[in-house]
């Protein structure tokens, strides 16, 4: 089967499923999704090899995106949880590495940069990384302000997080408590088509407590 940015996005769909659908003691979870931590590096690697092979600069975008967002995911969140363990550090520094140059060039949109804002208050994810030789991306982490998350404040247009990976999952999670902590009422169904788990998704992780930590 051709691997592309879609088919990688229905894979981690498929993963997510499994995992949200796993029940009993962290031991138990983490025995069941075991065999997902292959799964998930193969996408990792998959996503990567298609940057290269990518023309398409939107889609090349795009792929960083969804890279950077399982290099972070597979530190700061439990794996039996996510699927998501021991990624290839290779992958991980040449994604960042890549980052750093999109970053000199400004190549980077609004999207990206309140995602990577986000990410950055978790700076020990990223900084192992990068403080050595990616000045433009260490700049950029060292410089946002951790004890404010990041995360977009508006309404998010309908399909925006659609067929987007785990990323997408995540993000409109984010959202939506996000939303409900504004005592918003929110149709879910409007937002983000293929979720049926999101409204319970933050039940199972703390990361939006520990920006401060």
């Amino acid at each position: 089967m051709e691997i592309t940015i879609d088919s990688l996005s229905i894979q981690e769909l498929e993963l997510y499923n499994y995992t949200d659908s796993l029940k009993g003691t962290i031991d138990q979870m983490e025995e069941q999704v075991h065999g997902i931590y292959d799964q998930y590096r193969n996408i990792h690697n998959n996503y990567f090899d298609l940057f290269f092979n990518t023309e398409n600069e939107e889609t090349k975008l795009e792929i960083l995106k969804r890279l950077l967002f399982l290099n972070w995911y597979g530190i700061i969140e439990p794996s039996y949880y996510t699927g998501v363990q021991d990624l290839d550090n290779s992958i991980i520094l040449e994604s960042y590495t890549i980052l750093n140059e999109y970053l000199l060039s400004n190549k980077i949109d609004e999207e990206f940069k309140w995602m990577l804002s986000y990410y950055s208050s978790w700076d020990f994810a990223i900084l192992p990384f990068s403080k050595n030789n990616l000045s433009a991306l260490t700049k950029f982490v060292k410089e946002v302000d951790t004890t404010v998350l990041a995360y977009p404040k508006k309404q998010l247009p309908r399909g925006t997080m659609d067929n987007r990976g785990q990323m997408g999952i995540y993000w409109i999670a984010v959202w939506l408590k996000e939303m409900t902590k504004r005592g918003l009422n929110i149709n879910y169904d409007q937002t983000l088509t293929n979720c049926h788990s999101c409204p319970n998704y933050f039940s199972r992780y703390s990361t939006d407590q520990n920006a401060t930590s």
